[in-house]
């Protein structure tokens, strides 16, 4: 049974919910998946072993979680002999496009590692799980986007088909990757 990973880190519990929506997928086609949150450091897996590695991460103040980035420098070799995907989850991302505001391209430069696959993927404002402050700054930034405002509910902004699709062309990757080397074996 092919074994994948995915490690991710969520500040509201969105990008968690796009990470658990994967492993779902990939759970469906007989993987055996482990998730692992980055809010937990010693339980964080190596990934070396595993068929797939998957990588999410939430956007915040314009950058990637700083212990997601930790993992990427920590296991970049491992990462580079395995197949790989990243996702990044923001609102920037419901606007459209392959990597809104640079955030994927930054990251990737900065660890000096490219995964295979990468999506940037629309998250929610949970104006309802906000302290006061941050709800203020959300609902300004959302103005300036032309998102809700509506601080009496969250907004869900994810579109659970592109997060389908992602997972398959991650499934993808593997099977790529043996198709590689039943070749390079022949």
């Amino acid at each position: 049974m092919p074994r994948a990973l995915i490690v991710y880190a969520s500040s509201h519990g969105q990008t968690r919910a796009i990470a658990h929506r994967i492993a779902e997928r990939l759970h469906a086609q007989a993987y055996a998946v482990v998730v692992a949150n980055t809010a937990d450091p010693v339980k964080l897996p190596n990934p070396a072993g595993f068929d797939l590695v998957i990588v999410g991460s939430r956007i915040q103040f314009g950058r990637h979680a700083p212990a997601v980035i930790a993992y990427l420098h920590q296991y970049r070799k491992q990462l580079e002999a395995t197949a790989t995907a990243f996702f990044s989850v923001s609102m920037a991302a419901s606007n459209g496009g392959d990597d809104p505001n640079g955030y994927l391209a930054a990251t990737f430069d900065a660890i000096g590692w490219r995964p295979q696959l990468v999506a940037a993927i629309a998250g929610a404002l949970k104006y309802r799980q906000y302290n006061f402050v941050l709800r203020f700054v959300m609902k300004r930034i959302a103005m300036a986007a032309g998102h809700s405002t509506d601080t009496s509910r969250d907004h869900v902004y994810t579109d659970w088909a592109s997060v389908d699709e992602f997972a398959h062309h991650a499934l993808d990757l593997c099977h790529r990757e043996d198709a590689q080397i039943a070749r390079a074996a022949n």
